[in-house]
């Protein structure tokens, strides 16, 4: 489950931040954007074996903990 919370923690910081870095139009983005992506695939393949409510509202936790990071990073 600790990998679960993990995932959803990073995509959404990684989002978030990447987020805030466009907006800014910083060119640090691409780097962020070329992440997130290799972390969604490798989240793809493996998310869907895991099922049930609490594996539901781990990874949501792990994606609203991963937001208020990706908003903090974003502001530095």
């Amino acid at each position: 489950m600790i990998q679960l919370f993990f995932r959803g923690f990073t995509i959404v910081a990684l989002v978030s931040l990447n987020t805030r870095l466009i907006s800014d139009g910083r060119w640090s983005a691409v780097i962020v954007a070329t992440v997130l992506s290799a972390v969604w695939w490798a989240n793809a393949r493996s998310a869907s074996q895991i099922d049930g409510v609490p594996a539901m509202l781990v990874y949501a936790s792990g994606a609203g903990c991963g937001t208020a990071l990706g908003l903090w990073l974003g502001g530095l």
